[in-house]
């Protein structure tokens, strides 16, 4: 069986419509999305960067506004309470993305955050399109305890009669005792999709696909990219600007050195976070974000395992909310 497929029934958040421009969106509702028709069974290849959105954050520095770019991906827990197949969404992200400055012991006051997204049917000519998000009580990040951990969320699904994207059930993040019993080690090939600073794409959003391997797997803390001692992963992936918040999926077929995706089992077994720049002296200085200009990039990627993501979605803070608004559905 394919693991990572695509979800077709979620709770909505309608956030925009392919119509707008600059104007304010209309505010956030919670309907129960319908059933979709079945679609034929994508590769993984196929999949992958259809798991992407690409986020822009704007924010006031002083007098100055400016901008960090970065990625998103969404995640499906099924709740059965709401019906068979039915529950909520969420996009990830990092936390250095939902609040600026914050690697720096900074919290810059948010102007807007903006979701750029594929359609599924072009406006004229436009095959994508984005938009700002209603941010407030409603619309809100939501963030782990530990302030180690480069993570936020938000309970949000575009419309999917309107815009082309795919979540990633909650099922395939990978647990510690997923990293036991599929024996995931040091070595083991990985594949992430993220935003491609040089060429996002035009008329469409247009992620890049990169590999490289798990490269440790610490036992012991180390600092995480909030400069605090946490846990991470690295991967030997390259990543770069504008990969903050990308999935990143470990193979799990049989043959872990072959064509990486040709292979049809995955985990999700982190999100990427950052990367290590090397020094002239040939140091590596403590981890840093991907939100600014990358310079003498070692290669290593950090990396959030994805059993902190499922601490954050399964934490008391985000059962209370899917709690209270699935009360509010049912009024």
């Amino acid at each position: 069986m394919k693991l990572l497929r695509f979800l077709i029934f979620a709770i909505c958040v309608h956030f925009w419509s392919p119509g707008a421009t600059a104007q304010e969106p209309s505010p956030a509702q919670q309907p129960v999305a319908t059933a979709a028709a079945p679609q034929r069974q994508k590769t993984f290849a196929e999949q992958l960067p259809n798991t992407v959105g690409f986020l822009k954050v704007t924010y006031n520095d002083g007098s100055n506004l400016r901008g960090i770019l970065g990625t998103c991906f969404f995640v499906f827990i099924e709740d059965k309470r709401l019906g068979d197949n039915m529950g909520f969404v969420y996009l990830v992200t990092n936390r250095h993305m939902a609040e600026p400055g914050i690697e720096k012991g900074l919290k810059y006051p948010v102007a807007q955050v903006i979701l750029r997204m594929n359609l599924r049917s072009p406006q004229n000519g436009i095959e994508s399109f984005e938009g700002p998000l209603p941010m407030g009580p409603t619309l809100r990040w939501f963030f782990p305890t530990d302030e180690s951990t480069d993570l936020a969320v938000m309970q949000i699904s575009p419309d999917i009669t309107k815009y082309d994207y795919q979540t990633i059930q909650a099922s395939l993040l990978a647990t510690e005792n997923d990293i036991t019993s599929s024996v995931v080690e040091p070595g083991d090939p990985v594949v992430f999709a993220g935003y491609f600073y040089q060429f996002p794409g035009q008329t469409r959003i247009e992620p890049i696909v990169r590999q490289g391997i798990l490269a440790m797997m610490p036992s012991e803390k180390i600092k995480t990219t909030l400069q605090k001692p946490g846990k991470l992963y690295l991967a030997d992936a390259h990543a770069f600007h504008g990969n903050s918040g990308s999935p990143l999926f470990v193979n799990l077929s049989g043959a872990r050195h072959g064509s990486l995706l040709l292979a049809e089992k995955y985990l999700l077994v982190g999100v990427i976070s950052g990367y290590y720049p090397e020094g002239e002296s040939f140091s590596v200085p403590a981890a840093t974000v991907l939100t600014g200009e990358v310079h003498d990039n070692s290669g290593i990627a950090t990396v959030v395992p994805a059993e902190e993501l499922l601490q954050l979605l399964n934490s008391n803070e985000l059962q209370a909310d899917r709690d209270a608004k699935i009360a509010a559905s049912k009024r």
